[in-house]
Order: C-alpha cells, then structure tokens, then sequence
C-alpha cells in the first residue's frame, strides 16, 4: 500500500477497524498461540524440566563433591597431624635407640680397652718371664762356663786334682754324716 498526499493529509494516526480482518487476525492468532501450546509449549516444558533436573543433579552433586572435599579435606589433615604426630615418634624412638646405641658402642669400647690392656699385660708378664729365663739361662751357662774355667786352671795340675778330690771326698762324707744325723733324730720321734 502506497501513502498518497491525501492519506498523509487525513493523519498518520487515523486508526480504522476493519472488523472482518481483525477477527482473521484474531482467529490466526489463537490458532498460532493454540498451536504453540499444544505441539510447542510441552516440549519446550520437558526440555526446561530436563533441563532443570538436570541443573538440580548438578547441583546435589557438587553439594555431594563438596561435603566430600570437605570430607576428604579433613581426612587428610587428620592424616597430617597422624603423619606428623608418628614422625615425631619416630624421631623421638630413633634418638632413644641412637642414645642406646651409643651406650653399648662405649661399654664395647670400654671392655675392648680392658681386653687390650689386660691382653698387653699378659704379654708383657710373658716377655718378662721369658727374659727371666733367658737370662738365668744366660747366667746359668756363664757360671758354668765360668766354673769350668776356674776348674781347669785348679786342675791344671796333677796335685791340684789330688787335693780337689780330697776335698770333694770330704764334702761327701761331711754330707753323709749330716744325713745321719738328721735320720736319727726323725727315728727316735717315731
């Protein structure tokens, strides 16, 4: 529809009814909104309603994620302190059996000194056993070697022999004699 001059003239806001067209438009339109609520509306109801439950699922489930992250949250703290609290029995343990350690470390090193020390002066009473024998065998076998030289210079000569022998006789006899007496007196006690 074109706009003359004289339909402007009569007023852009000269409104007529047309009755017949307004109740077309009318019936097309309850049809339309007929329409829409019975093949439009109940879909758009289940997809806003699915999609509302599903909103709603979400939601209980991160509700449910978070008590169970605050859940979980607390379990692990609780775990930390627990962690914590065992680490430092555990310290406390190894420092009581590093202390003990320690302990029988020393009373092994103590009795490993007495060992060596004890052992030391068995040793040293050994060497100077051993010396003391050496040594009366060494002066044993001087005065032996001594005494043969002073008997063959006395015996160097045939008289010296005689009256080296007469002196050895005496002895014998002074010896004998002794003897006797000292068995006399022994068989008069009995």
């Amino acid at each position: 529809m074109i706009l003359t001059d004289t339909h402007l003239a009569e007023g852009i806001y000269h409104i007529t009814f047309d009755w017949p067209v307004f109740f077309s438009q009318l019936f097309g339109f309850a049809v339309i909104v007929w329409f829409f609520v019975k093949y439009v509306v109940p879909p758009m109801k289940r997809i806003m309603n699915n999609a509302q439950d599903q909103i709603r699922r979400q939601l209980e489930e991160s509700e449910a994620a978070a008590e169970r992250l605050a859940s979980a949250k607390a379990a692990y703290d609780n775990a930390v302190s627990e962690a914590k609290a065992e680490l430092e029995r555990m310290r406390e343990e190894a420092r009581v059996d590093a202390d003990r350690i320690i302990a029988q470390m020393r009373e092994a090193a103590a009795a490993e000194v007495e060992r060596v020390r004890k052992q030391g002066r068995d040793q040293i009473l050994q060497y100077r056993r051993q010396m003391i024998r050496d040594l009366e065998a060494d002066l044993a076998a001087a005065m032996l070697a001594l005494t043969e030289e002073k008997v063959r210079e006395q015996l160097g000569s045939p008289q010296q022999r005689a009256d080296s022998i007469d002196r050895f006789l005496e002895d014998l006899e002074a010896l004998a004699n002794s003897g006797d007496a000292r068995r006399e007196p022994q068989t008069e006690r009995k």
